[in-house]
């Protein structure tokens, strides 16, 4: 039996199977390729002198678009070329000299991050972060980890940070997040006692993310003790999900209520029919 023959018979059950049709049936999509774009980061360090060679791959199943790889050094930000396209499978290389004169021997942050869009011109971003040590090695004495997270609209990342030292630590937390995640507040600074541990919170938000995307997010943790600089890093995954409305996120209570209606309305036609 076809729709439009119940319909005729029944206007309640047209309604029904209208409404159907308008809850369940426009949640489709298409997509047209994934975008991902893997960086790969070499350091060397001679005399004064930092070289950085990164690489950008695309790792996706589309092309990316107007490709370019950012440097965040010391505070300092240094862009390279853009690139036009760069198609699935393909790489493109970009070298970085900054000058570290004046800085104390240490460890020091080091984050990458590349801008790239869709064929719509749509912006994307993908941050990787690492560090380098200048003149001396110098291994902190924190321990850091964060915490995974799935985001809708704005969510709290939580890290955790021990101090396996035996000497009171200042720090400062320094979050790293693509362009499409943004927070009020990107730095944090605490006192770890020793053999302690504490919970860094960043309030973060999603300003550009669409649904189904995965970020992986960074924050480091610098402090200075006598004559040198230590940094450590953690990382955590940022999973971007659809802020549904009520209805969409009841579907099923009420797909459970349309089905027991529908079974409602067909039985009293053929009773009606019967009689």
């Amino acid at each position: 039996m076809t729709y439009r023959m119940f319909a005729r018979r029944s206007p309640q059950l047209g309604l029904f199977l209208t409404f159907l049709v308008w809850m369940f049936g426009s949640n489709t999509s298409v997509t047209a390729g994934i975008l991902r774009i893997e960086t790969q980061t070499g350091v060397t360090v001679a005399g004064d002198l930092l070289k950085v060679r990164v690489t950008a791959t695309n790792k996706g199943t589309g092309p990316a678009h107007s490709v370019q790889v950012h440097l965040i050094l010391l505070s300092e930000r240094h862009r390279g070329p853009v690139k036009g396209r760069l198609d699935p499978g393909e790489a493109d290389t970009v070298l970085f000299e900054r000058s570290l004169a004046r800085i104390r021997k240490g460890r020091y942050p080091l984050t990458v991050l590349v801008d790239f869009h869709d064929a719509n011109q749509y912006p994307f971003s993908a941050v990787s972060c690492t560090t380098f040590h200048f003149r001396q090695e110098a291994n902190p004495d924190l321990l850091c980890l964060g915490s995974d997270i799935t985001l809708e609209t704005a969510g709290d990342l939580r890290f955790s940070v021990k101090n396996l030292g035996f000497e009171p630590r200042k720090a400062r937390a320094t979050l790293v997040l693509p362009k499409e995640l943004s927070t009020p507040r990107s730095q944090i600074d605490l006192d770890i006692d020793p053999r302690s541990e504490k919970a860094v919170v960043f309030e973060i938000t999603n300003f550009s993310a669409l649904s189904g995307a995965s970020y992986p997010v960074f924050c480091y943790f610098e402090y200075d003790s006598e004559a040198s600089h230590y940094t450590a890093v953690a990382r955590a995954l940022v999973k971007v999900v659809k802020d549904e409305n009520w209805f969409r996120r009841t579907k099923l209570f009420w797909l459970g209520v349309a089905i027991v209606l529908g079974v409602i309305l067909v039985a009293l036609q053929f009773k009606r029919k019967g009689s």
